[in-house]
């Protein structure tokens, strides 16, 4: 499949099965708690998306498509106009890593972040042993900013996690490049 096959589609209520049990995932249970996923808290997050044309968004979610399957999720959230910035979200179905899916679906997310005229900088978290997502934030020109040693509790356990930052300038520059 070429890169056009690869699709980042807004956020419905209908998508709420596929992301449940993407969520539901070995995968994705190891970085990420998942305890409180209800059919309803999730249509609750995809009804709290807008569109980029929305002048008060406060988040933006794509569904990301490979051809004929739904294969993961790309977000953004704590969309701040004041301070232009956002901070970022994604997630891949298991079968499709190590492809370069989540890091071309995150780069696609970038492409349309950075075309709002206020964004000047967009982050994501990763917990320090998720090396998956630090290898699609380093591909795409994020920089590690720094490590929160026990940061975040996951099923009890106390866990570090890592900043990453990547400014607009930096964005367009390997855009250019």
């Amino acid at each position: 499949m070429g890169a056009s096959d690869l699709l980042l589609v807004p956020a419905r209520p209908e998508h709420v099965d596929f992301w449940r049990s993407l969520r539901a995932e070995a995968a994705a249970r190891r970085y990420v708690d998942t305890e409180e996923d209800t059919p309803e808290t999730l249509v609750k997050r995809i009804l709290e998306t807008s569109s980029l044309e929305e002048p008060r968004a406060k988040g933006f979610r794509w569904f990301v498509r490979y051809g004929d399957a739904w294969v993961g999720t790309v977000s953004a959230r704590d969309v701040s106009r004041e301070h232009g910035r956002a901070q970022l979200g994604y997630m891949m179905a298991e079968a499709y890593h190590g492809r370069g899916l989540g890091s071309r679906a995150v780069g696609m997310m970038l492409e349309r972040l950075f075309s709002l005229p206020f964004l000047q900088r967009v982050w994501l978290t990763t917990l320090s042993e998720n090396l998956g997502s630090q290898g699609v934030a380093r591909k795409l020109g994020f920089t590690m900013e720094g490590t929160l040693r026990g940061h975040s509790l996951l099923r009890g356990e106390r866990k570090d996690q890592q900043y990453w930052g990547l400014l607009r300038a930096e964005w367009e520059s390997r855009q250019r490049g």
